[in-house]
């Protein structure tokens, strides 16, 4: 039963994700209480179409008031969402250990959409993101460990963002690897940014090979650390051993 419970709950917070996403763009009030709406036409939604993912498939991904596309990604959100709780559950037995990675989880989610829709993320989310990460690492993680991993990542990009004068990187990726960092902890973090950078310029490079972008491109660099970070989570300290093996 705590699978379906994490995958229910993960659909209801990946739907939350899709309107929170464009609001916090386009700055409009009423986040947590507004009524949600088609952002073409402005027509307030009903029961039937805020159904997770059901409601996109039964609409054939259209607003039934002016069949205005919706976008593709507000499914992906909710079904990455409910992937994510659905993960957790079974990282997990207790079940404190459970909602709270959840939720640390599926703000990783929030960072790779929000930087990948609009090459942004928001303090609003990021600095309540930060803080709750600092609280989880003395529950289910390595207090010690979470504030080194993020005072490094900090620097690290912070000197980044100072040397280039924020031509390389934003603000934003200086609030995102301190949050990975106190998620991670320092080894794990280490692992997470060179995971990061090195799927960037996979993509990058491929990219500019098949002639979709070119060297003046610019990528966000957050939906690659949140893959990177995702890796390291499962597969990190074996990540880690093998190397050393080697």
């Amino acid at each position: 039963m705590i699978h379906v419970l994490a995958i229910f709950i993960g659909l209801m917070a990946g739907s939350f994700l899709s309107v929170l996403i464009p609001r916090l763009h386009n700055e409009e009030k009423g986040i947590l209480m507004g009524r949600s709406h088609c952002n073409n036409c402005k027509n307030k939604l009903n029961a039937k179409e805020l159904i997770p993912v059901i409601s996109f498939l039964l609409q054939k991904g259209l607003c039934r008031n002016c069949n205005q596309k919706i976008p593709i990604y507000y499914p992906i959100m909710e079904l990455s969402s409910a992937a994510v709780f659905l993960w957790m559950s079974f990282h997990f037995d207790n079940p404190m250990e459970i909602w709270i990675s959840s939720i640390l989880m599926w703000i990783l989610l929030y960072i790779f959409f929000h930087d990948l829709i609009y090459k942004e993320i928001h303090d609003a989310v990021m600095i309540p993101a930060i803080m709750t990460a600092f609280l989880s690492s003395f529950i289910i993680g390595d207090p010690y460990s979470s504030i080194v991993g993020a005072l490094g990542a900090l620097n690290f990009f912070g000197i980044q963002f100072l040397a280039t004068k924020g031509k390389w990187l934003g603000s934003g990726d200086m609030l995102i690897g301190t949050f990975i960092g106190l998620l991670l902890g320092w080894k794990l973090t280490i692992l997470a940014i060179f995971l990061g950078y090195l799927s960037g310029s996979i993509f990058g490079i491929s990219m500019i090979i098949i002639q979709k972008a070119d060297k003046k491109t610019a990528l966000p660099l957050g939906p690659f650390l949140v893959l990177g970070s995702m890796i390291a989570v499962e597969y990190g300290n074996t990540l880690i051993n093998l190397y050393f093996g080697i």
